[in-house]
């Protein structure tokens, strides 16, 4: 399976460097590459070709790739996600393949070589982690929550992300940030995070994660509430009862910032 090989190059890739920090390059102002994320990709990409050549393809570092003018399935790929981390030498990284059919994912997977898990959701199949059924878990109270959010590198929704928080954490029972929105979005599928929230996501940070927790129970959403879309940046994920308070909470928030912003 391609995950599980990008996994190992992973492995295999950090045992070859002392501890610490490791060479990575700049897309952006913040944003890091590593030899690893662009290896990752071709591996990954090479696997779908040799099987489903008619198919496009849409990944991170190369962008988008025409399959044949009338096929309806796209592959959504984050060969690294949580590359920072992973240049750092924190095992917080993953990597995330997603298979669409015109807008609706149908298929993903997410593998975290550093805990040996393999996430894998089929459209109407369920949520297996490494062949065992998971779900959501089942918190009643929103205070009672352990939320998980992240900033991304959209500056002014990473400063609006951080005034969220301020207004959840007493809310709340804990909040986190991972540095891997894949990694928070499917560890809410199992259980561990009450809800993951954030508002400047990439089709590829999405697809994969998206069908895991639907198929996990999880109800998620954009920002304003519509159903999620991978193609859309914001998504909030959570079991049913904290998704509803956490929108009733968001709500309130929005209040205090435009009664704020109108005085």
């Amino acid at each position: 399976m391609a995950a599980r090989e990008v996994g190992q190059l992973m492995l295999d890739w950090r045992k070859g460097f002392p501890p610490g920090p490791a060479r990575m390059e700049y897309k952006d102002a913040k944003d890091v590459v590593t030899e690893v994320d662009t290896r990752s990709e071709e591996i990954i990409v090479n696997h779908i070709r040799r099987n489903f050549p008619d198919h496009h393809i849409l990944a991170e570092e190369r962008g988008e790739e025409a399959g044949s003018a009338g096929s309806p399935y796209t592959w959504v790929i984050d060969p690294l996600d949580g590359t920072a981390n992973y240049a750092a030498d924190l095992a917080t990284s993953c990597t995330s393949i997603a298979l669409a059919k015109g807008d609706e994912v149908i298929m993903g997977v997410v593998y975290n070589p550093f805990r040996d898990e393999l996430f894998v959701a089929e459209k109407g199949q369920g949520t297996l982690l490494n062949d065992r059924p998971i779900r959501v878990f089942p918190t009643q109270r929103l205070e009672k929550a352990l939320v998980c959010f992240d900033l991304g590198y959209n500056e002014e929704k990473a400063v609006e992300q951080l005034r969220q928080a301020t207004f959840f954490r007493p809310r709340v029972r804990s909040m986190r940030i991972l540095g891997s929105g894949v990694l928070g979005l499917v560890n809410v599928a199992v259980g561990r995070f009450d809800l993951f929230y954030h508002q400047a996501l990439k089709p590829w940070d999405l697809a994969a994660a998206l069908v895991i927790l639907q198929e996990a129970g999880a109800v998620v959403t954009q920002n304003d509430g519509q159903p999620a879309n991978y193609l859309k940046p914001s998504i909030i994920a959570a079991s049913p009862v904290i998704h509803r308070e956490f929108m009733e909470a968001l709500a309130e928030y929005r209040k205090t910032v435009n009664g704020k912003s109108s005085q």
